[in-house]
């Protein structure tokens, strides 16, 4: 396959359906056909943003949701620099959440769709948009640890999946079956994004 231009693929969900295990199979699929790829992961807790959100995530800040969600845009705008970088040298970007995870948290705390799209226009936006679908009972304890505030809020996590489902037929996100095995997800992943690098429909999320 040969490219002209970077890609941008943002794997969203639910916390702990698997976003990060599938992002590395796909970076490894990548790879072996020879395509240039870089990663990414937000929130990036290592920046002076990050740390904020480390911060209230853990429970020691209290932001009103409004500050925490320009926080999350913030730490995006953080690595713009990075991405388009990558973009420019022909690189497959895959973000394990990216700004389609803002819009959906913040309209799940209240907030406006159209304010929260403002905060990172600018932010060089997904061509693929890939939501692992699957209930949030029990993901949760997939993940050793403690669980951060939206973690363990298990009211916040059905109203999230209920809108990633809502929303992906509006913005074009492509559904996924996370209930399946790894495998079986990682085909599905690999699939779209093979379409999506021979010029099929993408998923751009759409700014409004």
């Amino acid at each position: 396959m040969s490219r002209r231009r970077g890609l941008i693929v943002a794997i969203e969900g639910v916390d702990a359906v698997g976003k990060h295990t599938q992002s590395v199979l796909l970076q490894a699929w990548l790879k072996r056909r020879r395509l240039k790829t870089a990663s990414l992961s937000f929130p990036d807790y290592e920046t002076p943003v990050g740390k904020e959100i480390r911060a209230f995530l853990a429970g020691e800040r209290d932001f009103q949701a409004e500050v925490r969600h320009m926080l999350f845009a913030a730490n995006r705008w953080e690595k713009v620099p990075l991405i388009r970088r990558s973009l420019t040298e022909n690189e497959v970007v895959i973000v394990d959440r990216y700004t389609e995870s803002n819009l959906v948290y913040g309209a799940a705390n209240g907030l406006r769709l159209e304010w929260l799209a403002a905060l990172e226009d600018g932010v060089p936006p997904s061509d693929l948009v890939l939501v692992l679908d699957a209930p949030p009972k029990g993901l949760v304890s997939r993940r050793p640890g403690p669980k951060d505030s939206y973690e363990k809020d298990h009211d916040m996590q059905v109203r999230v999946g209920e809108l990633y489902r809502e929303l992906a037929p509006r913005f074009g996100w492509t559904v996924i079956d996370g209930s399946r095995g790894i495998r079986g997800v990682h085909r599905s992943v690999a699939e779209a994004v093979s379409s999506s690098l021979e010029g099929g429909k993408g998923g751009r999320t759409k700014r409004r």
